[in-house]
């Protein structure tokens, strides 16, 4: 009996000790007014900032962006970019106010990538790096060093691009990263995630072409691009607005691989007349054109 007590106060201590703090907040956090789309460099440095390294925002534009203006940089452009000075990062999808916590309380600033405010269809960088009751503090910025949101706004904003998180960190602590993020940290058993995540959504919120979007990528990433298509298909056809097509562009990717070249020519030719420059429209309008005989 006084064996399976103490088993069962280790369990408990366990338990309590593995369990994130009520409240958190990293310090170092370094924050910056954009330039004219440039939230990702302003994110660059802040996440390198808090890792002890210094870049100017107009350096760090300067490396992601295609030319002088470019609207877009990516999370994996941002990724490589922070890789030039040592950081490892994950991108994932379907992202919770938990992980959040997970990530923060053990010193890991999480970059997501959200809605720039309600009704907006821009997309938009912040850093998580505190939190406390329910809500969080980031670094947004356009809106400040010390942005409050709640979790249900921050959940709100989130979901038009599918949850989608950045974690960078110097590698030694890998498994710090790795223990806070759970199953997740596995690409695979994340877009499996994703994709349960998705087919939720879409039952609650049929009408929805971003949970569509969100569902697709992952179906997709998981194998099957005949079935991503239709589902991209059905996002299109629901409301995707031109915009967001600047930012994604997995249903070009469906669409190719499932042989459905007028459809991305058409649509990547509305993008293009909206954002001539972006390299990937340019890309995926150009492999269909191509096999089209074009």
């Amino acid at each position: 009996m006084t064996f399976r007590l103490l088993l069962l106060a280790g369990l408990i201590l366990n338990a309590s000790a593995a369990a994130a703090p009520a409240n958190a907040s990293l310090k170092n956090i370094r924050h910056e007014y954009q330039g004219p789309d440039n939230c990702a460099p302003v994110t660059a440095l802040t996440v390198l900032g808090y890792y002890g390294t210094r870049v100017t925002q107009t350096a760090a534009a300067t490396a992601m962006k295609d030319y002088p203006g470019d609207p877009q940089v990516s999370s994996l452009e941002l990724a490589a970019y922070l890789g030039r000075f040592g950081l490892r990062s994950v991108i994932r999808y379907a992202g919770t106010p938990e992980v959040l916590r997970e990530l923060v309380s053990r010193g890991f600033p999480v970059v997501v990538q959200q809605r720039l405010k309600p009704g907006s269809n821009v997309a938009h960088f912040r850093t998580v790096y505190g939190y406390s009751g329910g809500s969080f503090l980031l670094s947004d910025p356009l809106r400040g060093p010390s942005l409050r949101l709640s979790s249900a706004e921050m959940t709100e904003l989130w979901r038009f691009y599918n949850g989608e998180y950045l974690v960078a960190y110097p590698p030694a602590r890998e498994a710090e990263v790795r223990a806070a993020m759970g199953d997740d940290f596995n690409a695979t058993a994340n877009w499996q995630n994703a994709r349960r995540t998705g087919e939720q959504a879409v039952k609650a919120r049929p009408g929805d072409p971003y949970a569509w979007w969100g569902l697709a990528k992952a179906t997709l990433r998981l194998g099957d691009a005949e079935k991503a298509a239709y589902q991209f298909d059905q996002a299109v056809n629901l409301g995707v607005p031109t915009i967001y097509y600047l930012y994604r562009q997995e249903a070009f990717e469906a669409w190719t691989q499932a042989g459905w070249y007028t459809k991305t020519l058409q649509i990547t030719g509305r993008a293009l007349d909206a954002f001539p420059r972006s390299k990937e429209l340019q890309k995926f309008s150009a492999l269909a054109a191509q096999a089209l005989g074009d």
